[in-house]
């Protein structure tokens, strides 16, 4: 795993796979970020290699491969007290603790958050991402098998992050709100940093069926959760003041960002990434497109070299 800030510079091309779709998204390498080409194809018969005949890559370069919420495990945890250089390995011994497999059998990084530049006292705290080594090593055995070299694996978290970073004005921190049918995925970013990140068990099709009373009552909570957490939040980094929460990208309007809107003290608004990210000529980056790439085109959009 390695997860890094975001830029357009590196010219990655990011898979997501599934038991029955490929997607992919690549990135520009020059100037305004943006997308050169997405697409998604069918997994059968001969699975991945099949599929990546049919999308007709071309000069996939730098590849990283994007991993579903069930297949890792990430925890906000105090950090040791030892030396920069040492905090990774450090940790391996704090993951013991909070993840529901030996630690021996984990693949795992971290995401070092900044401290109060206030210098008031404060936990220093990371984020410790952990997948099990088997996990990880299929996921690379699985592109390699078919042609395609993975250098890094992401996951959604960063991704939201690199996208969130876009959105950045007058020092202020961005929350994001984002549903698909895993659920819901909350963060919020700070100067290009992850300081929050929480899954809320309401999914996009919830949010699209639900109608009448139980419509009303599935905004509210999402509402209460979304309060709740960024009032957790402001205690927890009083240094950080949200600017605003952002919503989606949503394939169509549900309602619940009219209903934040309405409802919430921080402003809230709809996102729609063609106001900050160029897209391709022949293909449009409508409503749907950004849905289904949306995490795909966070992954991107990163600075990390290389690294097995």
């Amino acid at each position: 795993m390695k997860f890094a800030r975001s830029t357009s510079a590196a010219g990655w091309t990011v898979f997501a796979a599934d038991a029955k779709k490929l997607r992919y998204m690549q990135s520009s390498t020059t100037g305004k970020p943006g997308v050169l080409a997405f697409g998604e194809a069918e997994l059968a018969g001969d699975g991945l290699a099949q599929a990546l005949k049919a999308l007709r890559i071309s000069r996939p370069g730098q590849c990283a491969a994007l991993l579903p919420a069930g297949d890792y495990q990430i925890h906000l945890v105090e950090a040791p007290e030892v030396a920069a250089q040492e905090l990774k390995s450090a940790m391996k011994w704090r993951l013991k603790d909070v993840i529901d497999f030996p630690v021996e059998e984990a693949g795992y990084d971290i995401l070092d958050l900044p401290p109060d530049p206030r210098g008031a006292a404060l936990n220093h705290s990371v984020y410790a991402v952990a997948a099990k080594k088997q996990v990880l090593k299929a996921c690379v055995d699985r592109f390699d098998k078919a042609g395609i070299p993975i250098s890094v694996i992401d996951i959604p978290e960063t991704a939201q992050r690199n996208v969130a970073a876009l959105y950045e004005s007058d020092d202020r921190g961005v929350g994001w709100l984002y549903f698909d049918e895993s659920g819901g995925l909350l963060t919020v970013t700070y100067r290009g940093e992850l300081y929050l990140a929480r899954r809320l068990d309401i999914t996009l099709t919830q949010l699209r069926q639900v109608q009448g009373e139980a419509r009303s009552d599935l905004f509210d909570r999402a509402l209460l959760e979304l309060q709740r957490t960024l009032d957790n939040f402001e205690r927890q980094f009083s240094f950080i003041v949200m600017g605003k929460v952002m919503v989606g990208p949503e394939p169509e309007d549900t309602g619940l960002v009219a209903h934040l809107i309405a409802n919430l003290d921080t402003k809230v608004e709809a996102v729609d990434l063609r106001s900050v990210i160029d897209a391709p000529r022949d293909q449009p980056l409508d409503p749907g497109a950004q849905w289904r790439m949306f995490h795909l085109i966070g992954c991107s959009f990163r600075t990390a070299a290389p690294a097995a």
